[in-house]
Parts: structure tokens; C-alpha cells; sequence
């Protein structure tokens, strides 16, 4: 008997719609919690996709290893990931000289000293490998494994065409078809995993965006994959000195370039494939009469991308007009919810699509089990996850908003927008030192837990939100939300101010580690007439006679062991980057207002329409 057979008259636990890369972790996920799962997506038949999402980062590879059984993919199949690299000031250059840029470097790939001293290698590989994956062989793999699993009934040549939901306690009906025959599955639970089709969203109205976004702020991405690229097509301008002496390769991190309204990503992967995309924000389209003609003149702003996105074979080309997105609901007492891009995608930036979709399936698998096994639908931990989630959401959006302004042209800004995101990432670090050691000890299987194990993920229910880290944990989510953005607002408002009047500040460099996480910006005050200024933070952990030679500190000598070293790191990054971001922001304040200050001395008779800008200024970009 076929799944199709089976599918069209046995009862689930869960019904999921979509079998992408979202839609088989959460079948693969639940079904490890002893659910029964019914997964329909018509994939057999589907034209094959190359994908966005290659790039991990935060929470994807401890999920996608463990519960995901990709652990062997991802190191065998996958191009090694460096790291993140940002740039501004590069478009119209010949290289790299003169921009600024910001990069965290996390490479503790093996060989690596960090890798040897590790005692769990699959706890290390969780947490800090990450990589770049080849999206449609990694959802083979999953797929193969959801075939496999004995309570997952795989319909793979079907399509949903109605979810007809219960308004009792009686199970819902998904009714689809394969081909023309139809069926239909009874479910106490539906999961829409369906991507950008968003069927529950848009059936039950949950298009928050429709009724939110009165600011104008909408995005376009434009993306191309192609093969045939090797280490010959980024040459010598793609190295970098680092500041201790060592070279690095831009190329081996998730590049991102950026302009005024738009940036440009450059992902390397396994097979000799690059993914290269932009996105731009719709008030400010590049010329172009299709998004194809559009794409090709955002590359050719930046002359370093001339071997890389040139005479190779194109793979595949897509378009998202309005890429952003957001969802009122993620979990709904009803018994259903959205995952991934059926729910909420913001922006391609910082690579958290998969990984806020893995970690809201995470909850949900929670409120599942319990309300299936238990018969308890908890409610208050449904509430907290739309309201969690909700934020953490706009949170990344406040990343990446006035990013998208002239303000990124000044190098300050770019320094001090991407620490207080980094602040926010890595605030929430021992809590996902924490997760990590749950999945990797349960591979996403709560039979396997201890009692300890257990009470990890009892506080994991209520702490792994952004907008609920252990710093801020004790405030609503909704105002963390809120001083997250009127912080990103402040610097950038200052920023524009500079821009249009022609204050020009150090181009600067900043390249950060995991081991080596604050940036110098105490160097700032004092670089007044420079062209460019060093921030790169100092590596706190990294053995002294493993440094270049005549770099290491007392402090590197002390006899304390590696592993010591890398926990004082993960706990005391956070305080240092908020206490880092703070220091820059307020001496940022005051600078720029002495500046201002002078200003309107100098042109006193334009200080009126100065004040008159600054307040419109406000008015326009600052928060309400």
C-alpha cells in the first residue's frame, strides 16, 4: 500500500503542508516525540530549486545536524564557512581599499586548537561550525529520512487544496488531491509549512503586513545561483590583512555589500555553486526594466564581483517583488499554526529566516506533544509565543531598516548598527549553549531526556526568544522591541546628518572572533583626521605560542586552560558588547552634537532651516 493510500484514510496527529526544508524538520521533529505525522507537498513533480538559505548562522546548524540528521551531510557536503563579512564603500571601487568593514570571523574548523580541546566534538560542531549548504541535495537527504521514519505517512505527489479547520475539539480536515484524485486527512493539528504560498495566513487573514506597514518600507531581492566557480574567480583583492599579521579570504565568508538602498550577498557552496543576490528597498529601485536588468546593474556597481558573477553557467534566477512579510499568529489554540516563510521573513540579512522558523518549531513541538499526549492545550505558552516571537521578528527587521538608508555610508553607523546587533545575537548565547546541549543529548527526542534535561527545557520554553534574553528577561517584550529601535533610529538619524553635510569620518575596520568579540572603539575619539581606523578586537583565548610572533599579551601567558577561556568568552560577550555599544553610542551623541553646534555658528543664518531639517529628520526616521 503507498503513502497516497495510506494517506487518504489514516487519522494524524499533525498534518503538515510543505515539504521544504522547514516542513521536514518539523515532521522529523515531531515524530521523534512520538507523534504520528502526515507531510503533502507535491516535491516528486515540483521543477528542482536551488534555493536561498544557504548560509548558517546562530541556531541552524544545531538544529539541522541533530533533528534534521544532517550532521554527516553538512561536513562532508558543505563549503566551510569562515564567517560573516560586511561591507560599505566598495561600489564603484576596484578592490576593497578605502571601505568599511565589519566582519565576525568564526572559524574553529578543524584543524583547530578550539576543535582538539573540544570534549564533545558533536556539541562544538553544533555550536560554532557553521557552514554553507547546497539546499535541494540537503532536503534529499531529509527527505529520504521522513520516507524512512514509521510514523511519518509522506504524500509527496499530492497538494493540499482546503484545510476545512474544526471549531470544536474535533479534528480538522485537509482535504487534497494527487492529481485527480482527491483525499482527504483527518488531524488534530495542521502545520502550514508552504512557504511564500502562505495558505493558512492568507485564508484566515493573518497578512499582518497589509494592516502594519504604514511606514512604505518594502523590499525587493533579486538572486541568481551559478556553477563553473572555483577559488581562481576571487583574486588577490579578496584577501585580507588581518591586524595581527595573518591573511584571511573574504570570499570563504557570507559576503554582503552594501549601497545606498540595497546590499549584495556573495555565498560560496560545495560543488563549485555561488549563490549572489540583492535586495533593495522599493522607495529607491535600481534602473532596470525587469528585476533580471535590475540584478545585473546592482553587480556591475561593484567591479569586484566581475569574475565571480561572469561567463559562468546560470543555475537559476528568482524574484521576490515584496520580500518581507509577517504573520499576527504563529501558534493558534484552533490547533494550527505557520512556520518559516508561510509565517514571517523579513530580510535575507544575518541569515535568520531557517533559523527563527527552527526555533519557533521548537516551541511549537512543545505545545504539540503536550496538547497530543497530555490533553493539556497550553494556552499561555501559545500566547507567549506569538507575543515572543512577534517581536523578535520586528527585532530583526529594526536590524536592518535604516541599513537600508544613506546612513550606511557613514562608517561610524555601519560600526555601531552591526554591534548592538551583534549585542543582540550573542545575548542569548549560554541560552543557546543550552539548546545545544539538549539537542545533541536528545537528538530532538524527549524520551531520551533526564530529569535535568527536562528542567533545561522547561526554561528554554520561556527564555528563547531575542526579545526575552537572559539581560532583559524581566521586560515585556514589546519594549525591548521598541528601545532596540529608537537606539538604531538614534545613530542612524545622526549618521544622515553627517551625510548631507558633508562630515566625512574614518573609514573603519573592524573584524571580530569568537573567541575575540569586543571591538577596540575606544580608538575612535582618537582617530580625528585619519582616513581609516583599526577596531579588530583582540582574541582572548587562543594559546600564546600559537600567536604570530611578537602579538601575544601577559595575559595570553597566564597558564589557564583553553576551554576555561572560551566559557568566560561566552558568558562575558554580551555585558562587554552592550557596555562596548554604550560607550559608542554616547560619545557618537556628543560628538556629533558639538559638531552640529559648530555647524550652526558657522552658518548662522541657516540655523533656523537647520533645526527645521534635524526635526524633520526625526520626524521621518525616528520611531513613534
Amino acid at each position: 500500500m503507498t503513502d497516497i493510500d495510506q494517506g487518504s484514510r489514516k487519522p494524524a496527529d499533525v498534518v503538515i503542508i510543505g515539504a521544504g526544508i522547514i516542513g521536514l524538520a518539523n515532521a522529523l521533529q515531531l515524530a521523534k516525540r512520538g507523534l504520528t505525522v502526515t507531510l503533502i507537498d507535491n516535491v516528486r513533480n515540483q521543477r528542482r530549486s536551488f534555493k536561498v538559505g544557504e548560509s548558517f548562522l546562530v541556531f541552524t546548524s544545531a538544529f539541522l545536524r541533530t533533528i534534521g540528521e544532517l550532521d554527516d551531510f553538512i561536513s562532508e557536503e558543505s563549503f566551510i564557512k569562515e564567517g560573516v563579512w560586511f561591507t560599505s564603500g566598495a561600489e564603484h571601487r576596484k578592490d576593497f581599499s578605502g571601505s568599511t568593514e565589519w566582519a565576525v570571523n568564526a572559524d574553529p574548523h578543524p584543524p583547530h586548537y578550539l576543535f582538539d580541546a573540544a570534549e564533545d566534538k558533536k556539541w562544538f560542531r553544533c555550536m560554532f561550525l557553521d557552514m554553507q549548504i547546497v539546499r535541494p541535495e540537503a532536503e534529499d537527504v531529509m527527505r529520504a529520512a521522513a520516507h524512512a521514519h514509521p510514523r511519518i505517512t509522506f504524500l509527496d505527489s499530492a497538494r493540499v487544496r482546503e484545510v476545512d479547520l474544526a471549531e470544536s475539539d474535533e479534528p480538522h480536515q485537509v482535504h487534497w488531491s494527487e492529481g485527480t484524485e482527491p483525499g482527504v486527512t483527518p488531524a488534530r493539528w495542521v502545520i502550514d509549512c508552504s512557504g511564500r504560498n502562505r495558505l493558512l495566513a492568507r485564508h484566515l487573514d493573518h497578512t499582518a503586513e497589509k494592516r502594519e506597514n504604514d511606514e512604505g518600507f518594502q523590499t525587493t531581492a533579486v538572486w541568481a545561483q551559478f556553477s563553473g566557480v572555483t577559488d581562481d574567480n576571487f583574486d588577490e583583492r579578496w584577501k585580507h590583512l588581518l591586524e595581527n599579521g595573518r591573511t584571511t579570504r573574504r570570499d570563504l565568508y557570507t559576503v554582503h555589500l552594501w549601497g545606498d538602498g540595497y546590499w549584495i550577498w556573495v555565498i560560496r557552496l560545495s560543488q563549485g555553486r555561488v549563490s549572489v543576490g540583492a535586495t533593495f528597498d522599493k522607495r529607491k529601485p535600481p534602473p532596470g526594466a525587469n528585476p533580471r536588468e535590475q540584478f545585473w546593474n546592482l553587480m556591475k556597481r561593484h567591479p569586484v564581483l566581475d569574475d565571480v558573477v561572469r561567463d559562468h553557467e546560470l543555475l537559476e534566477f528568482r524574484t521576490f517583488r515584496n520580500a518581507q512579510h509577517w504573520t499576527d499568529t504563529f501558534a493558534s489554540e484552533r490547533r494550527y499554526a505557520m512556520v518559516g516563510d508561510a509565517g514571517s521573513i523579513i530580510d535575507a540579512y544575518y541569515s535568520q529566516g531557517i533559523a527563527l522558523a527552527l526555533v519557533t518549531s521548537w516551541h511549537l513541538a512543545n505545545v504539540v506533544q503536550r496538547d497530543v499526549h497530555q490533553g493539556l492545550l497550553d494556552r499561555p505558552y501559545i500566547a507567549r509565543i506569538n507575543r515572543n516571537t512577534r517581536q523578535d521578528w520586528h527585532m530583526l527587521r529594526n536590524m536592518v531598516r535604516e541599513k537600508y538608508t544613506s546612513a550606511v555610508e557613514d562608517p561610524r553607523f555601519f560600526l555601531l548598527s552591526h554591534i548592538l546587533d551583534m549585542a543582540v545575537f550573542w545575548c542569548l548565547g549560554s541560552t543557546r549553549a543550552k539548546l545545544t546541549r539538549w539537542l545533541v543529548d536528545t537528538e530532538g527526542d524527549t524520551s531520551r531526556e533526564t530529569p535535568g534535561l527536562a528542567a533545561v527545557r522547561k526554561r528554554l520554553e520561556s527564555r528563547l526568544f531575542y526579545s526575552q534574553s537572559i539581560y532583559w528577561r524581566l521586560l515585556p517584550p514589546e519594549l525591548v522591541q521598541r528601545a532596540q529601535r529608537r537606539l538604531q533610529a538614534g545613530i542612524a538619524e545622526r549618521a544622515r546628518w553627517r551625510v548631507s553635510h558633508g562630515v566625512r569620518t574614518p573609514a573603519i575596520t573592524s573584524v571580530l572572533t569568537v573567541t575575540g568579540p569586543l571591538p577596540k572603539v575606544w580608538r575612535l575619539p582618537f582617530a580625528s583626521g585619519q582616513t581609516s581606523v583599526n577596531v579588530s578586537s583582540h582574541d582572548f583565548v587562543e594559546p600564546a605560542e600559537l600567536r604570530p610572533a611578537g602579538t601575544a599579551t601577559w595575559f595570553d601567558r597566564l597558564p589557564i586552560s583553553v576551554n576555561t577561556r572560551l566559557e568566560w568568552v561566552i558568558r562575558l560577550r554580551p555585558v562587554g558588547l552592550l557596555a562596548t555599544f554604550a560607550a559608542g553610542y554616547l560619545w557618537d551623541a556628543a560628538d556629533t552634537a558639538v559638531r552640529r553646534s559648530r555647524h550652526r555658528r558657522r552658518t548662522p543664518a541657516a540655523s533656523g532651516s537647520a533645526r527645521a531639517e534635524d526635526q524633520t529628520s526625526v520626524r521621518r526616521w525616528g520611531t513613534p
